[in-house]
């Protein structure tokens, strides 16, 4: 699968959560996430916006890439016989520097743990998920 197919196909399972996903549609679009993000704030940034308004931007912003990334997600982990509901367990990692300000530390090895828990090989035999996605 590559790039535009991945974007395509997780904007086209929008709120589907049943499944499998490839790793290389999860990390597709995951970089689609990064380049969509990156482009917006320095678009924001040029346009010279204040924080209250550039808060009220991300949050727009978020809205349309925030529920495919969770249903892929979760069709990811799907596809080496977990439940989606496993993403939950790292939520509270990003949200733990909020609270203790230990910089990015926790967020960041959250973030590592993840990507490895993410990039698991895939069963190649049909699981109780359903059979092998295409690639």
């Amino acid at each position: 699968m590559n790039f535009l197919e991945a974007i395509t196909s997780a904007f086209n399972n929008y709120f589907n959560f049943k499944g499998r996903a490839t790793r290389s549609a999860f990390w597709f679009f995951l970089l689609f996430e990064i380049i969509y993000f990156f482009v917006a704030g320095l678009l924001l940034g040029f346009a010279g916006v204040t924080d209250e308004v550039f808060a009220i931007a991300i949050f727009v912003l978020i809205i349309p890439v925030i529920i495919p990334g969770i249903s892929l997600t979760a069709r990811r982990l799907h596809d080496f016989n977990q439940s989606g509901w496993m993403q939950c367990i790292f939520i509270p990692g990003f949200f733990i520097d909020e609270f203790i300000g230990t910089g990015y530390i926790i967020y960041s090895l959250t973030f590592v743990l993840f990507a490895i828990y993410c990039s698991q090989k895939s069963n190649t035999a049909k699981n109780r998920f359903g059979p092998k996605p295409k690639k």
